[in-house]
This record gives structure tokens, sequence and C-alpha cells, in this order.
């Protein structure tokens, strides 16, 4: 699994190229936009990461891949926090954090880390993907 980051203008229009592109490549996303003063970057996991990619590419879009790990957790207060400081306790940096699923109880977050075999080793049955 990979997260897709995308540096878009932050003006009317760059989400909607994006979306539209993806949208006739029939890949279906899950979104997170977080915009900075003239730039936006936004966040994005594909159905179909193959097809994304030759979508993005068609567009002439420009993005950056990040290898991710899919991590399980109980939808509660705290539970990142408490992720996060088994990752920090390891000297392990988090690099992304999307969540892709929250049903039932538990949420599902993608997530990137600079030493992901670790985050992975330390997480143990937390993580599903």
């Amino acid at each position: 699994m990979n997260i897709f980051t995308i540096d878009l203008k932050n003006q009317p229009g760059e989400l909607a190229h994006v979306g539209e592109a993806l949208g006739q490549g029939g890949v279906n996303l899950e979104l997170s936009a977080v915009t900075a003063g003239d730039h936006g970057l936004v966040c994005l996991t594909m159905s179909d990461e193959e097809a994304a990619r030759a979508a993005l590419d068609a567009a002439n879009v420009p993005y950056t891949e990040h290898p991710a790990i899919q991590v399980k957790c109980a939808d509660q207060p705290g539970e990142v926090g408490r992720i996060a400081r088994k990752l920090t306790d390891a000297n392990i940096n988090i690099e992304g954090l999307l969540p892709i699923s929250i049903c039932g109880g538990e949420v599902v977050f993608a997530t990137c880390a600079d030493k992901l075999d670790d985050a992975r080793r330390i997480l143990g049955d937390q993580v599903v993907g």
C-alpha cells in the first residue's frame, strides 16, 4: 500500500482536475487535504494504485508515493497517542497518518514511517496490511 501526495496550488480547480483524472481512470480514493499559504498538500490512498499512476501521469499531475502499512485500533480517545508513543519509544518517525476506515468501533489508518519494517514489528498484530 502507498499513500500518494500531490502538491497543488491553493486555487479553484486544482482538486477538481485531480479528482476528475482519477475518476476517468476508474480509481476510487480516500482523501485528506490540507492547505498552507498558496499551496495545498493532498494525501490519497487509491483502490487501484497502478491505474492511479496511469491516470495522474496522463493528466500531467506530479505526485510522490510513500510506502505505508495499515494499522488498526479502537475508535476511542488516546489510541493515536498510544500508537505514536510506541513508535516514538522505538525512535521511529511517523511521516503520514491517514484514516481509511472507521467502522464498528475500529479505525484503520494508512501509516508511513521512516523505518516501516521496524514499525510493522513494533505494532505487531495491530498491522493489518
